[in-house]
């Protein structure tokens, strides 16, 4: 197969995908080869390809009637991933701290300012907060628990931007980022846990409180 087809569909892949963790493409938004064809200006074929990578993601769902469509979580397909996700990312926390370096520590302050710096830019605190994360938990050394947590966050990406910018819900992320960080410099293993616990927690709740309003005032 030609380079080129793949430098297309790596584009597609990510023009789509920020359009929905934007929130242009609502969950349940019908993703209609044509249009998207249109959109982007090149045929069929590669858009097709794109909504399979994008499927395997999780931001994309195929249903019998509607063809490919922005997935759609409830709340308790969220409440779900967002306690799997606090307990795996507390024990990715747990496993990580006692092997953060010094390099480790200051990638993740790095990290942190440059939240700071792109507040109210959803692809840019996404993108950013993901690394935090991942970043600290690759100390671990975890490679199979590290390609879970990345697939769960994957699922519910989609879900950020209402926490991010309709709750308003980041200041109060990154001071939770500032208190797992000195917990990592310190070498306080169950504080790190702890926080990053809650801190997950705190977003899945905040976005599934977000989700039954929407659904109510349908």
């Amino acid at each position: 197969m030609d380079i080129s087809q793949f430098t297309v569909k790596g584009l597609l892949v990510q023009q789509i995908r920020d359009e929905i963790i934007l929130g242009n493409f609502e969950p349940g938004h019908r993703l209609i080869l044509r249009d998207l064809a249109d959109q982007f200006k090149v045929s069929t074929q590669p858009i097709r390809q794109a909504l399979t990578e994008l499927e395997s993601e999780g931001l994309v769902q195929t249903t019998p009637r509607k063809g490919h469509i922005v997935t759609v979580l409830s709340p308790e397909e969220l409440l779900d991933i967002y306690e799997i996700r606090a307990t795996l990312e507390a024990m990715a926390t747990r496993l990580a701290v006692p092997h953060v370096t010094a390099d480790h520590l200051q990638s993740l302050e790095s990290l942190i300012d440059d939240m700071d710096n792109h507040m109210g830019e959803v692809i840019e605190l996404v993108q950013l907060n993901k690394q935090f994360h991942l970043t600290l938990y690759e100390a671990s050394g975890r490679q199979h628990l590290l390609s879970l947590v990345g697939s769960l966050r994957n699922h519910t990406a989609h879900y950020l931007h209402a926490y991010m910018i309709d709750l308003g819900g980041m200041p109060l992320a990154q001071d939770e980022h500032r208190i797992i960080l000195d917990a990592c410099r310190n070498n306080e293993i169950g504080e790190a846990a702890t926080v990053m616990y809650d801190h997950v927690m705190a977003a899945g709740e905040g976005i599934i409180d977000y989700v039954k309003r929407q659904e109510s005032n349908k």
